[in-house]
């Protein structure tokens, strides 16, 4: 967690709007420290003092115990319509023992998975997560070509994770980082479950008094690997992690270190060379037109200046007034709108070159890199087909 707040599970309609069985099930390890605040569960006849129990929630202090902390958060956190269903799923698979109640609300269900297997919910917490990430900068693999993701097996992911734990130990970030491995079709996620450098924040306490907390946030770092083309995406805080990740996994993994060499991807040179040819989409199926609606120059000076120049569509507009296109200066970023054939909206895409790429949705970029592949705006790997991706970012719009 990135706080020492126990986030929700404050507010009185929404704890009473839980089962009272499982809430008192859920918070009797700890009713010790909550009878020491002044709160305890009454007879079964009688109601919660929801009131009471939501104000402790909301003002923890130096004695709150940091395992309740951690079992309201991951509750909260995996306690929606769509959790729900993949917690179900994630119970069948384990074989896990949980009552068939059809009224459990998404809250009860996940309060039911906590008291039977809290690991599961954590993982069910990072796979969302991870999957919710939309930043990642690829990079090839030294060799280029498609390649399995070997298997994690719990004595590799230790040798992995002790690894990153020397890391970020020299690098103030302490030890007990966790790997997290889930898989689809194509893509293989893994988020790397870590702690920051060490916070110290003032605390306000209800008598007035003035407290200081001092706490280890919690970072997720995501990756994805791509066994179609052998890529690794990497989303991390900062370059030194995400050199660590790339060493490592390529070291682990892939029996080599520099397994996945940095290297650019995209270029602006067919929207200067081609113009409008550039914006062809006759050959994709799945995309119907695309425009360029925004570009940056770069013409440096004294002054550093950079041109923006925006449009409904900026080929045309320059076309109109019989300018000299897209020469001169740097370009450094293009935005195009794409229509695709299964959506009445179009999305954007901005390109930055050497490896950035920004996608409204991350489910848009196998047909809109078809297209930049197709017509020059992906520079091949080296001893690769066109089919070949080097390094990319995919930034959530």
């Amino acid at each position: 967690m990135g706080s020492f707040n126990p986030r929700k599970f404050t507010d009185p309609d929404r704890l009473r709007s839980l089962d009272p069985r499982r809430l008192r099930s859920f918070l009797a390890p700890w009713s010790d420290y909550l009878s020491g605040r002044g709160f305890t569960f009454p007879d079964a006849s009688e109601e919660i003092d929801y009131q009471l129990l939501a104000h402790i929630l909301l003002t923890p202090d130096q004695s709150t115990p940091r395992d309740m902390i951690d079992a309201l958060y991951y509750v909260h956190e995996t306690a929606s319509a769509s959790d729900m269903e993949g917690l179900i799923a994630a119970v069948r698979r384990r074989g896990i023992a949980i009552g068939d109640d059809p009224e459990a609300t998404p809250e009860d269900l996940a309060i039911d998975v906590w008291l039977a297997d809290p690991n599961l919910l954590q993982e069910q917490h990072a796979e969302a997560v991870a999957r919710k990430q939309k930043n990642f900068e690829y990079f090839a693999p030294r060799e280029a070509g498609q390649r399995a993701f070997p298997a994690l097996d719990d004595d590799l992911r230790q040798q992995v994770e002790a690894e990153l734990d020397m890391w970020f130990a020299d690098h103030r970030r302490g030890r007990g980082c966790r790997i997290f491995v889930f898989r689809d079709a194509r893509l293989v996620w893994i988020l790397v479950r870590h702690g920051l450098p060490m916070r110290r924040e003032a605390g306000h306490q209800d008598d007035g008094r003035a407290v200081t907390q001092f706490y280890r946030p919690q970072q997720h770092d995501v990756l994805i690997y791509d066994e179609r083309y052998g890529e690794i995406g990497v989303h991390a805080g900062t370059k030194g992690e995400r050199k660590l990740y790339l060493r490592t996994f390529g070291k682990f993994l892939f029996g080599n270190e520099d397994h996945f060499p940095p290297s650019e991807k995209f270029t602006l040179d067919p929207v200067i060379e081609d113009g409008a040819a550039a914006l062809e989409v006759g050959d994709i199926d799945g995309i119907a037109a695309v425009r360029l609606v925004e570009c940056r120059r770069y013409w440096g000076g004294p002054f550093k200046e950079v041109e923006i120049r925006r449009a409904e569509n900026v080929l045309a507009a320059l076309a109109a007034r019989g300018g000299p296109g897209l020469i001169g200066g740097r370009l450094v970023s293009a935005t195009f709108k794409v229509k695709f054939d299964s959506s009445d909206k179009e999305r954007a895409v901005t390109i930055r070159p050497p490896g950035i790429a920004r996608y409204e949705r991350n489910e848009d970029s196998e047909l809109v890199e078809r297209w930049l592949r197709n017509r020059g705006f992906i520079l091949a790997a080296q001893g690769a087909d066109d089919d070949e991706a080097a390094t990319a970012v995919l930034e959530g719009a």
